[in-house]
């Protein structure tokens, strides 16, 4: 954990100050949209902020009708709604590549957390209640730094309400072939991406469903993988699903091995890849259990390897058996 410099924690007073030139029908308009990512609901409401959606082409793919079925997350975005200053209980900062989050635990059990974008600048803060279903937030900066802190609130939101209804968000690369979804797994740099296009190049009807924050999820006793607006530099952004056929845990080696893993060695390679949250011990809980449910039902495999045609080659011959 890296603690930020004690003057991130006031806004700069260019942030905090409305400009006076706001007309008032801009002060006033309210959009609410509704996304639907792994087969649950989420809205989000811009108060103040008619550009909201054109900041989420991402998205695009994944906006549905309003219905009645309850979204799992409502995140509203408002002018001055929240400021950055410290609230509550500090239980957290920590660094997510290279973008800073600090994290409060408020006397209702709720949270307010800062995010920083890459230059640590304040890119938004927001309040949730203990489960996420509510969230409300205040974007800073320019555009470039309000869609930063746009993406990572609804992200969070997304993943941490989502828990509750065994979804999870997992670090990692997946390519469909014949029905099925595989998942490459590993820290950042590994080549989780590389081993996907390789896959891509040399095995035929191969399709990259995304390439870095997959949702999974554990319905009866099944585990689907889906598409989301959440897919690192590639621009993947797919609105489909495919049960898993496996997962991948890859570490770069001189040569090609592989091998099957037991469930408890699965469990612990899906639980460091999976967004998660060690101070809420519910939240935790739940996400140890359906990662438990879901280690038990899915293979996993340790792929050492190097970043080439007889490594795809191998891995595909030995986890689509």
């Amino acid at each position: 954990m890296r603690r930020l410099p004690q003057n991130h924690r006031t806004m700069p007073a260019h942030i905090s100050t409305q400009q006076a030139n706001i007309d008032f029908f801009k002060m006033t308009t309210s959009q609410t949209f509704t996304y639907k990512v792994a087969g649950v609901s989420f809205c989000v409401c811009f108060e103040d902020c008619p550009d909201g959606r054109s900041m989420l082409p991402s998205y695009e793919p994944f906006i549905v009708e309003q219905t009645d079925a309850p979204c799992i997350s409502t995140i509203t975005f408002a002018k001055d709604a929240v400021d950055i200053n410290a609230e509550g209980k500090e239980i957290g900062q920590f660094d997510n590549a290279g973008s800073n989050h600090a994290v409060y635990l408020l006397p209702d059990g709720g949270y307010k957390m800062v995010i920083y974008n890459y230059d640590n600048e304040p890119a938004v803060a927001f309040i949730s209640n203990a489960n996420f279903s509510s969230v409300k937030a205040s974007l800073f900066g320019n555009k470039i730094n309000r869609r930063f802190g746009l993406n990572n609130t609804i992200m969070i939101a997304y993943a941490f309400s989502g828990a509750y209804s065994n979804i999870l968000l997992i670090h990692a690369s997946v390519t469909m072939k014949d029905g099925k979804g595989y998942l490459f797994l590993g820290k950042s740099g590994t080549g989780k991406s590389t081993h996907s296009q390789l896959w891509l190049k040399h095995i035929p009807e191969t399709e990259l469903l995304n390439d870095d924050n997959p949702a999974i999820r554990l319905i009866n006793d099944e585990v689907i993988v889906y598409g989301t607006p959440w897919s690192g530099k590639t621009p993947c952004y797919k609105n489909k699903q495919v049960p898993i056929g496996a997962f991948v845990k890859l570490k770069q080696y001189p040569d090609n091995i592989i091998r099957r893993e037991p469930p408890l060695k699965a469990f612990a390679t899906l639980l460091t890849s999976t967004s998660s949250m060690l101070w809420d011990k519910p939240l935790y809980d739940k996400i140890c259990n359906t990662i438990s449910a879901i280690a038990m039902r899915c293979p996993l495999y340790h792929l050492k390897c190097r970043p080439d045609e007889e490594a795809a080659r191998l891995s595909f011959s030995n986890i689509t058996k």
